[in-house]
């Protein structure tokens, strides 16, 4: 008598279908992901994916929620008081986490792989709420001893978990890219300890001011050159072209891209319908063509009759923020539209904005460096560890805050002051340390 067939465990079968959805979406990103090779790895037929997850988009999203549950979790481990040790014990923790779960992190690592937290909607919402409960987890029980007298000790604690994020974003972006061995724990290790000593004493000597530099060959050219991928010039003016440019910017900072037809830019230009498709190709095209219209109208303002910049590293970055703001203000449609298009892209231009981004804050950071004195530097500092250090804070900074501002943009242009501040006092603490003389 023959035996019955095993029953077929249908938890199993979808536990392999799931580790099968990481490892494709990690691999080849939602879009270049295949349902069918999904199917073939988890040895499964195709209908089963859609009986346990209903679509492929639900599928990506609980492969996401399992990177992220199995990445980025609070640390439940006891962690040391002290704040240094802290640091380095619950990054290498994040580090064991991206070793033993390696598919998992390149998901996690192609999310914030192109522009850290360019993120849809809910995607980026959950992710910020893992990242929250992360940062809590990490500040909580640190104890304050170890920093200098008349420092803020809740400000110091928030730097390091800035500090912990950045790095922890950036190991991922480069295991993305480059595989376990572009992160090794030799290497992590003491990349933590080198930025944990200028955390502890401070980049500057104390008393030691900079002093103006030659700038060189300071050229913008490459940086304004970017939006030309956006907006490419057209050959000859046209003002019916211009209409339908400024229309399309006024209605898509006012209703964003889903909320605005391609009707409703040609009533407001005064054009015919047709116009719009005959001078930028599609409703996609204009949105692109708008965003990088506005990023070069704001950056030739910030460009034009730019004073000579400080040649000291933290002046520079607080007199430039406090432009960039300047030339918010100016510029309050051309601002509310690239904010939404960098913090939210539309999908049909996410990956032409992602690029963008990624080469546009290159580009701004090359600007920025150029001509700055690292001579008040300690000597036992070296300038491009310390350069990292504070780019690493300023763009996990101005990263976590755009979420915050894109939730409120009506009052974004007024947070930016506040932001301003904060900015400022980071930088005084990367300056001076944390630590007692």
């Amino acid at each position: 008598m023959s035996q019955p067939a095993p029953r077929r465990d249908p938890e199993e079968r979808r536990r392999r279908v799931l580790a099968a959805a990481v490892e494709e979406f990690a691999r080849s990103s939602y879009a270049g992901a295949s349902t069918n090779r999904i199917a073939q790895r988890a040895r499964v037929a195709k209908g089963l994916i859609f009986h346990h997850f209903g679509s492929k988009q639900a599928l990506y999203e609980a492969a996401l929620e399992e990177a992220w549950a199995l990445i980025l979790a609070p640390i439940e481990e006891p962690l040391p008081a002290d704040p240094y040790q802290r640091l380095e014990a619950a990054l290498m923790e994040q580090l064991r986490r991206l070793h033993a779960y390696p598919e998992h992190a390149r998901l996690v690592g192609r999310l914030l792989g192109q522009s850290a937290r360019i993120l849809g909607g809910p995607f980026r919402a959950r992710l910020e709420e893992r990242l929250h409960h992360q940062r809590v987890a990490f500040c909580t029980g640190i104890a304050p001893q170890s920093f200098r007298p008349g420092i803020a000790p809740q400000r110091a604690i928030d730097l390091l978990g800035l500090v912990a994020e950045g790095l922890v974003t950036t190991w991922l972006q480069r295991l993305n890219a480059g595989g376990l061995e572009a992160v090794t724990p030799a290497a992590a290790r003491e990349q933590v300890r080198s930025l944990m000593e200028l955390l502890r004493k401070g980049i500057y000597q104390p008393g030691r001011s900079a002093v103006a530099q030659p700038l060189g060959e300071w050229d913008p050219t490459a940086f304004l050159n970017l939006t030309a991928r956006l907006a490419p010039s057209p050959k000859e003016p046209d003002q019916r072209r211009d209409r339908i440019l400024r229309a399309a910017q006024r209605l898509f900072a006012a209703r964003g891209y889903d909320g605005t037809s391609a009707e409703a830019i040609a009533e407001e230009a005064g054009v015919a319908k047709g116009l719009i498709f005959h001078h930028f190709g599609s409703k996609a095209g204009l949105y692109l063509a708008a965003v990088g219209d506005a990023a070069t109208q704001m950056s030739t303002a910030f460009l034009q009759d730019l004073p000579p910049p400080p040649a000291d590293l933290f002046q520079r970055i607080c007199a430039w923020s406090q432009r960039k703001v300047q030339v918010f203000r100016a510029f309050p449609t051309l601002y509310q539209l690239s904010l939404a298009a960098f913090a939210n892209p539309p999908e049909a231009v996410r990956p032409a904005l992602e690029a963008y981004a990624v080469e546009g804050l290159a580009e701004g950071w090359t600007l920025l460096l150029k001509g700055i004195d690292t001579s008040p530097f300690r000597p036992d500092v070296p300038p491009a560890r310390a350069l990292e250090l504070v780019m690493l804070v300023v763009d996990t900074f101005t990263n976590r805050e755009m979420v915050q501002l894109t939730s409120e943009p009506d009052q974004s242009l007024e947070r930016l002051a506040h932001l301003l501040q904060e900015v400022g006092q980071y930088l005084e603490l990367l300056r001076d340390g944390l630590g007692p003389a």
